[in-house]
């Protein structure tokens, strides 16, 4: 007997409605609306929220973050005999904010530490920092850098980096620096190691210019010092390479 049975029953029911009869009809609506809630199947969960917020951070969203490493050849014309290619290099590591201004526009901001080494050639045209010949020599200088780039993309793209252009502009301060040789002393010992640090004479503030081309995580990049790499008590010394050319990978 169903619900609307039992209540044909009651109204045709010539008896009184006693309060015994009320209990039971109460219930029995009691019990038949906690089983037709229990017969109800959610057919659908979600967070309205999340459907009507939209995403502000990715690879080609308003905002972007990542970390990246590079690696960079000392290049160009030297007034400094040097040694090139892996003599002559510097590495990189930084993290990058990327502020996107439409489709086509964005800007970038980067802070990151670079160690970049000068080898010295040990030749008769030497005369940095003293003309004196060794085995092995070389400049080190430990940067902290600061770079800002205005990103040019290319082409229609999804929620991904794609291609583009940077143009950079940026500055560093050279935290450490050091010059060590190696010198072969004599029979029976292999050799003499002598590292002389805080030196006087590299510049502590860099400036740079360059570019920056990319297909997602990939970059080749070109930059130009635009400081002497001497100060301005050592201006006659002659000068170190200006160009750096390298790779970048960005770690997203």
């Amino acid at each position: 007997m169903n619900f609307s049975s039992i209540l044909r029953h009651l109204r045709v029911s010539k008896a009184p409605f006693s309060g015994k009869k009320a209990a039971i009809v109460a219930a029995l609506l009691v019990a038949g609306s906690a089983l037709a809630a229990r017969a109800q199947q959610v057919l659908v969960h979600a967070n309205v929220a999340d459907d009507t917020v939209k995403t502000t951070f990715g690879p080609n969203r308003r905002y972007f973050g990542h970390v990246y490493l590079g690696y960079g050849l000392v290049a160009g014309p030297a007034g400094a005999a040097l040694h090139h290619g892996p003599s002559s290099a510097e590495v990189r590591g930084g993290g990058r904010l990327k502020l996107r201004l439409n489709q086509a526009l964005a800007l970038n901001l980067d802070l990151g530490y670079a160690y970049r080494r000068y080898g010295l050639a040990q030749n008769g045209q030497k005369t940095i920092p003293t003309p004196a010949l060794h085995q092995s020599e070389n400049f080190g200088l430990h940067e902290v850098y600061s770079e800002a780039s205005v990103r040019l993309n290319a082409g229609r793209r999804g929620n991904a980096v794609g291609s583009y252009l940077d143009l950079l502009a940026g500055g560093g301060w050279v935290a450490a620096t050091s010059h060590t040789t190696e010198d072969d002393p004599g029979p029976g010992i292999g050799s003499v190691e002598t590292t002389e640090r805080g030196l006087p004479y590299l510049r502590r503030w860099t400036g740079s210019l360059g570019a920056r081309l990319g297909m997602d995580r990939y970059a080749l990049t070109a930059r130009y010092r635009v400081s002497p790499a001497f100060g301005p008590s050592y201006s006659a010394w002659p000068e170190l390479p200006h160009w750096l050319l390298g790779v970048e990978v960005g770690l997203f």
